[in-house]
């Protein structure tokens, strides 16, 4: 099976678990949010914490994401009690025979780069046992087991990585946890092992002294509806992990090449190869036309000799999914680490085409009265009339996009919260209980985008056409171009 088969089943299989597991596991969450925003009505706090795309992913194994819905302060709760950790590690074996690893943290175990920690905290009959971590600089991973010895099911209800002296660490934002079983869900007497990680700005400097906190919450209706401290325990690890432990053994390529794909220029500020990953960032030069998104299956190419090695699917770390960068006009495409980094002949980042749209073109217009889009960028948007299952409410439109050459694309269209009438006048969306987001693709590369949008239940009384600004939109446009970045020969 080919790299691109076997990356395409695993995108497959991994949507229709999401989609067969996680009922349950949004029950749980749904219960918990409720009991938690009225805490936060009472208290008036606010706290980072799991969003339901944590605890949902988290019964197939995948990843949490982060939002902000609030939990009781963390002052409040019974203090943990740190010591040293009796748990046997056993150089990891449970972490290294896990076959859904992130290629960094596999290639890190390969390396035995991994470094102990053996500190652990307890605290209500729970107990977390930080068994090791690995940092290139970039990214971080903290391996880390949670024993139940309670009566009690728990479930994380939030988890967070600090550095001593940065006050506001802004790690929260693209963190993610995986698990070695099956669900999310710590049962009594059990177990289980995670892997935390987050990716780190290369801007800042961070100290060697870091904090890994986790909060517990048992997962009965009375608990879960609780704004109180009473049913969420919160479990502190302190321990040492120095981000330059792999910088010896890093490698810069400095370049002022840019790729221009479409008459868009993209320019590469450097080429980072690490033990773990091999880093690409990019800026999207200012000047630029459209609104760019996302490149189009990018491959890094490095030549030693006869020899050929090319990178492809990177993940990619922009302001939409961490805090790294403040803005969209800078990303990093993360790719697995190369092989042949040390002494390449040269290397080069080539492109098949990107997904942007021209910057005026950025908003969608409905006339409601009508029920007719008016304006809207690119081709095969459009504007369907509801079903009676779609349970549309007044005031709210269903919007289905094909795509074609969708087959690299991440992500789907984002509309802005806010949208102005005829004359100008800006509104908010309109909270829904129907609208959702789709984002389904097919065998043949082709994709099918379904969103919906309320403006609210007066919205036909405004001044029409009405404008969406768009976050962001999925338009590939297909233009295969590549950039030298280093040649010895020059």
């Amino acid at each position: 099976m080919t790299e691109k088969e076997e990356r395409i089943l695993r995108k497959n299989i991994d949507d229709m678990q999401q989609n067969v597991e996680t009922i349950q596991e949004m029950k749980i969450y749904n219960a918990m949010k409720k009991g938690i925003v009225e805490g936060k009505k009472r208290e008036k706090r606010r706290i980072y914490t799991t969003g339901m795309g944590v605890v949902a992913a988290a019964a197939v194994a995948l990843l949490f994401t982060y939002s902000t819905i609030g939990l009781p302060n963390k002052g409040v709760a019974q203090p943990s009690v740190q010591s040293a950790s009796t748990k046997n590690t056993d150089n990891f074996k449970a972490y290294r025979s896990f076959s859904r690893l992130e290629p960094a943290l596999a290639s890190a175990l390969e390396q035995n780069l991994v470094v102990p920690v053996g500190q652990s905290a307890e605290n209500k009959g729970y107990r977390i046992d930080v068994t090791g971590a690995v940092t290139d600089g970039r990214k971080v991973y903290v391996l880390y087991s949670v024993q139940n010895n309670t009566d009690e099911v728990v479930i994380h209800a939030d988890f967070e990585l600090k550095f001593e002296g940065i006050q506001e660490s802004p790690l929260h934002k693209g963190a993610s946890l995986s698990m070695l079983a099956s669900e999310s869900r710590i049962q009594p007497g059990q177990s289980m092992d995670f892997i935390y990680s987050t990716k780190l700005s290369p801007l800042v400097k961070y100290p060697k002294k870091v904090n890994y906190n986790i909060i517990l919450t048992e997962t009965s209706d009375k608990a879960l509806l609780s704004s109180s401290n009473k049913y969420r325990t919160s479990l502190d690890v302190a321990f040492e992990l120095d981000p330059d432990m792999l910088k010896a053994q890093e490698r810069m390529l400095d370049t002022d090449g840019t790729l221009t794909v479409d008459g868009q220029k993209i320019k590469v500020n450097q080429v980072q190869y690490t033990p773990l990953s091999t880093y690409v960032d990019l800026e999207y030069n200012q000047n630029n036309d459209k609104q760019i998104f996302q490149l189009i299956n990018p491959v890094l190419i490095s030549k030693k000799g006869d020899t050929v090695e090319k990178l492809y699917y990177p993940d990619i770390i922009n302001s939409d999914n961490s805090e790294v960068y403040s803005d969209n006009s800078k990303f990093t495409l993360v790719f697995k680490n190369s092989k042949g980094s040390q002494q390449p002949d040269s290397v080069t980042l080539k492109a098949f085409g990107i997904s942007a749209v021209e910057k005026d073109q950025m908003k969608i217009v409905v006339d409601l009265n009508k029920y007719q889009l008016i304006e809207a960028p690119g081709t095969g948007l459009e504007l369907v009339t509801p079903k009676q299952e779609n349970n549309v409410e007044e005031g709210e439109i269903l919007l289905i996009r094909n795509i074609e050459n969708a087959q690299y694309l991440e992500g789907s269209t984002r509309l802005a919260e806010t949208f102005t009438d005829a004359k100008g006048k800006v509104y908010n969306r309109a909270p829904s209980t129907s609208s959702f987001s789709s984002y389904t693709t097919s065998k043949d590369g082709s994709a099918v985008n379904e969103f919906g949008y309320n403006f609210g239940t007066d919205a036909k009384n405004y001044p029409q056409p009405l404008t969406i600004t768009l976050e962001r939109y999925i338009n590939p446009i297909m233009d295969t171009q590549a950039v030298e970045l280093y040649s010895i020969n020059r």
